[in-house]
C-alpha cells in the first residue's frame, strides 16, 4: 500500500468521519483498489466492492445490472454470462442488498474509470438510492483525493445518451466526467488518435506498442486488453 494513500486517507477522516462508519459503502475502480482497501481496512468499518468493468468500451443496455445488461456486456467482452456474473456482478452483492445511508465512489480521472463511475451513478438514479452519494476523484499517477457530494438527478439520461446512443450529453456535469466523456467518443470513431498512433507505430513488436500506448495516452485509461484489441484490429 502506498504510504500516500493511507495519508490522504487520514485527512479524509479528519474532515468526514461518517464515512468510516457501517452504514457507508465504498465502490472501488476494479479488484486490486478493492483488495487494498478492504485488506487494510482503509475506511473503518464500512463496506467495499470492486466495480470490475470496462464501460469505455463494447455495448451496453438502458437498463443496467439486469438480464440484458448481463447477457450484452458478457458477449462484448468474449465472456460466457456465468465468467461475467462471477466477476462482475456477485462482488457487487452488498449494492444491490443493503441498505446504506452513504456511498462513496473511488474513481480515477481518465476516461476508463469515469466511464464506470458515470455507470454506476445511473444505476443509483434507476435504483432510486434516497442516500448521499460522495465521489472521491483521484489521478493514478498521485493518489491525491478530492471529494465532491453529487446530487443524483441526471446521470441516468447521461449514461443513455453516451454509453448507449454514442452522443454528446445534453446536461451539465463536472469538468473530468465531460472530458472523459469528450475522449470515450472520439474513440468510437474508425481513425481515432489511437488507431492513428497504432497505424504510425505498427512496426513496433506489441510489447513495445503497448508500452508507448500507456506512456502517450494516460488519460484514456485503457488497460492491456483494450489496446491489444485495437492493435489487432489495426496490424
Amino acid at each position: 500500500m502506498n504510504i500516500s494513500r493511507i495519508t490522504e486517507v487520514e485527512q479524509l477522516k479528519k474532515g468526514k468521519r461518517a464515512l468510516f462508519d457501517q452504514d457507508v459503502l465504498n465502490i472501488l475502480n476494479g479488484q486490486v483498489m478493492y483488495e487494498e482497501f478492504k485488506n487494510k481496512k482503509l475506511m473503518g468499518d464500512s463496506d467495499y466492492v470492486p466495480f470490475n468493468e470496462a464501460m469505455c468500451v463494447n455495448e451496453t443496455t438502458t437498463s443496467i445490472f439486469d438480464h440484458a445488461f448481463i447477457q450484452t456486456r458478457a458477449s462484448g467482452h468474449d465472456e460466457t454470462v456465468e465468467n461475467y456474473n462471477s466477476k462482475v456482478i456477485k462482488p457487487l452483492n452488498n449494492l444491490f442488498k443493503k441498505n446504506y445511508n452513504y456511498i462513496v465512489l473511488w474513481f480515477g480521472e481518465d476516461m476508463f474509470c469515469q466511464m464506470n463511475l458515470l455507470t454506476i451513478l445511473a444505476y443509483l438514479e434507476q435504483s432510486q438510492y434516497k442516500g448521499k452519494v460522495f465521489f472521491n476523484s483521484f489521478r493514478e499517477d498521485e493518489f491525491k483525493v478530492s471529494q465532491t457530494e453529487l446530487t443524483l438527478g441526471s446521470y441516468y439520461s447521461i449514461y443513455e445518451e453516451v454509453l448507449v446512443n454514442h452522443m454528446k450529453p445534453t446536461n451539465e456535469l463536472l469538468p473530468v466526467m465531460y472530458q472523459a466523456i469528450e475522449l470515450f467518443l472520439d474513440m468510437q470513431t474508425e481513425n481515432n488518435m489511437v488507431i492513428k498512433y497504432i497505424l504510425k507505430n505498427k512496426h513496433l513488436p506489441t510489447t513495445e506498442l503497448l508500452k508507448r500506448l500507456f506512456e502517450v495516452f494516460p488519460t484514456i485509461g485503457y488497460g492491456d486488453s483494450q489496446y491489444i484489441e485495437l492493435i489487432d484490429k489495426t496490424k
